[in-house]
């Protein structure tokens, strides 16, 4: 009998990813991480638009995934700040923007900022790993 390999195992083998999860929700942070635990080398989480900002400039990261909802700062007008101070490190991250409702104009909203894609909260996110996929890999190599 053939093992089959699946893709997100074959992809860790190909290029560890670097990946900062911006939430102020501790359960959140949990659920995001866990359901990632098989993509990337390093998996950094903050919950404020300050700490992220502080690690992005002292860090090279692939991937930003924000929550469009944070406190104080929302994640569009966090995301812009977040894309000019990585290029300034010569960075330029993928950003993923969560959000835990779907909206008719989230589509429109995404376009015209600095966000590359948006997942709805779920409980598998199956959604937000293979737009990693196709953001981190198959696009970028």
């Amino acid at each position: 009998m053939i093992k089959e390999k699946s893709i997100f195992a074959f992809l860790e083998d190909m290029k560890p990813l670097k990946i900062l999860l911006i939430d102020d929700d501790l359960a959140s942070q949990f659920v995001i991480a866990k359901n990632l635990h098989n993509l990337g080398d390093r998996l950094d989480i903050c919950s404020s638009s300050d700490e992220a900002i502080k690690r992005v400039e002292s860090y090279n990261y692939d991937l930003i995934l924000v929550d469009l909802n944070l406190p104080v700062v929302n994640g569009f007008e966090l995301s812009k700040s977040l894309k000019l101070t990585s290029e300034f490190n010569n960075s330029f991250p993928r950003i993923i923007g969560l959000t835990g409702l779907d909206h008719p104009l989230l589509p429109t909203l995404v376009t015209y900022s600095d966000i590359d894609d948006y997942v709805v909260r779920s409980t598998d996110y199956s959604d937000l790993k293979n737009k990693i996929v196709n953001h981190c890999y198959l696009n970028l190599n």
